[in-house]
């Protein structure tokens, strides 16, 4: 028998089980609160790569698997439906932390740090774009749940969790190796702060499945859909354009070239400036047959590079990497697409053409969006944020309070962990 007394005590009552209706709707709450950017944006935010995940478009160099993720909450007919999902992640996520760090469900700390999330992070803006990029702070969190706080998760949640960090893993291509070192990260945390052994190995454990099952996706796909046995068919080619901006695989080429007989020597003298160019606003790498026909060239090509300038290399990697904590670029994906008419297309063919106006319509599409106050604001918050981390962090170690150490130390070292990668390819 199903009742429902709606009053002071919020209590729904279906069968035998009874739960209160105040998380439902302060998690539903807190994702609306964190949709408001794209709501007076007038459209969720899109990039360029936006339209192949809405149709599907197989490419060696992307994860197939946000396009299906998101197609099963948009369905072709409600455009809202992926980033109104990743919001209602995100602000779920926020009330487990609550939850747990307070030792009870808290409304008044979860406004407090959903209105701070909110209105002085990124994190609106990640949740309201159409871009697999939302799922790499959820991969950082989820990890951090299930590798340091399951006791406190119920059963289910500890499935949804695993879940959720497998779908994380899958959606990008960069993910994978961050969640290998984000599993040896917790590993090592867990140990530096005290755990045994033997219980750091037991509680972490279940950290293989999420890991074990996005990489049998990601092989499955590749294999099926692109004939290539291997996890990064395309890694190696992110990488060459990389060492070739920062300058050693370009000293290389001019060494060896042309007696190596690499299709690149042709093109060593008019190789573009940046990795960018070379990989997508050019026809560098098309007349070079594509990613898949400059896999085993790269592999070549970086091995030879490593091995006769080992000391460019580092210093490449060294530059780069620290280049990454320094670029900061808010609001810089918010412009009129360069690829309008096909996102046009996509829309019109796929949603209707009152989505199309609304895209035609949003501040992002009509360049309304107000990016120089957003890079006044990030001047602001952003180093606001870093010292907060810092001092909280200290605080932590200070009086001992090992949980929100270990929380401060993961996201650091997962914040190194991603600009490091980013930073190599």
């Amino acid at each position: 028998m199903a009742q429902m007394m709606l009053g002071s005590g919020v209590l729904v009552s279906i069968g035998y089980r009874s739960f209160s209706a105040v998380p439902v709707c302060a998690i539903a709450s807190g994702a609306v609160f964190f949709l408001i950017p794209a709501i007076i944006n007038g459209f969720p935010f899109v990039f360029p790569d936006s339209a192949d995940y809405l149709v599907f478009t197989p490419h060696i160099y992307r994860s197939p698997f946000y396009g299906l993720f998101i197609f099963f909450f948009h369905l072709d007919r409600f455009i809202w439906g992926p980033v109104l999902v990743q919001a209602l992640i995100a602000s779920h996520l926020v009330w487990v932390f609550v939850r747990i760090y307070a030792g009870e469900p808290r409304l008044g700390w979860f406004a407090l740090i959903v209105l701070t999330l909110g209105l002085l992070t990124s994190l609106p803006f990640f949740t309201g774009f159409i871009m697999p990029d939302f799922f790499t702070a959820v991969m950082v969190l989820a990890f951090y749940l299930l590798g340091f706080r399951r006791a406190e998760l119920g059963r289910g949640e500890q499935i949804y969790l695993v879940l959720l960090a497998c779908v994380a893993i899958c959606v990008h291509i960069s993910h994978l190796p961050q969640a290998i070192a984000l599993a040896f990260l917790v590993l090592f945390l867990r140990m530096l702060l005290g755990t045994s052994p033997r219980s750091t190995l037991r509680q972490a454990a279940i950290l293989v499945v999420p890991i074990a099952l996005a990489a049998g996706a990601t092989l499955l796909n590749n294999v099926v859909i692109h004939g290539v046995f291997g996890l990064f068919p395309a890694g190696q080619t992110f990488v060459l354009a990389n060492m070739i901006e920062q300058g050693p695989a370009r000293n290389y080429l001019k060494e060896v070239c042309p007696t190596a007989g690499f299709k690149l020597c042709a093109a060593k003298d008019t190789l573009p400036a940046t990795s960018y160019e070379i990989l997508w606003s050019t026809d560098t790498l098309q007349r070079l047959g594509g990613f898949e026909g400059m896999r085993d060239e790269a592999n070549e090509i970086i091995a030879g590079t490593i091995r006769t300038r080992p000391s460019e290399v580092m210093d490449a990697v060294a530059r780069s990497v620290a280049a990454s904590f320094m670029v900061h670029a808010p609001g810089a994906e918010l412009f009129p697409l360069s690829n309008d008419p096909w996102m046009a297309d996509v829309l019109a063919k796929k949603f209707g053409l009152e989505t199309l106006r609304s895209y035609k319509d949003s501040l992002a599409a009509r360049n309304l969006v107000p990016r120089e106050f957003l890079s006044e604001l990030d001047d602001v918050t952003f180093p606001a944020a870093v010292l907060a981390l810092l001092a909280v962090g200290l605080l932590a170690f200070r009086r001992g309070f090992v949980d929100a150490l270990s929380l401060g130390l993961f996201v650091l070292a997962a914040i190194v962990i991603n600009n490091v990668l980013c930073a190599l390819g």
